[in-house]
């Protein structure tokens, strides 16, 4: 049995330290609530893991066309094109 410290995101539990275990195992929980744990880091911890998972998902988006270079290298005289 291996005993792992972990937060509770709202839809997770999430360790704390790195577990070797792989992706995808099924396990029993037993919950013990530590009262001593710093809020503030639990805090922290699930709104990093909530960026990085944006961050992620943004990863997985298609890259953009070939047009789009070809667009920056075009010059924009933004005075020219208001008389100034």
């Amino acid at each position: 049995m291996t005993t792992v410290r972990a937060y509770y995101d709202g839809l997770s539990f999430v360790p704390i330290d790195p577990v070797d275990m792989k992706k995808g195992k099924v396990v029993s929980l037993s919950i013990l609530l530590d009262e001593s744990a710093n809020k503030k880091t639990a805090e922290l911890l699930a709104a990093f893991r909530k960026l990085t998972s944006e961050v992620r998902e943004l990863d997985q988006t298609e890259p953009l066309p070939p047009e789009y270079d070809e667009i920056l290298q075009t010059r924009v005289n933004f005075a020219r094109e208001l008389n100034l």
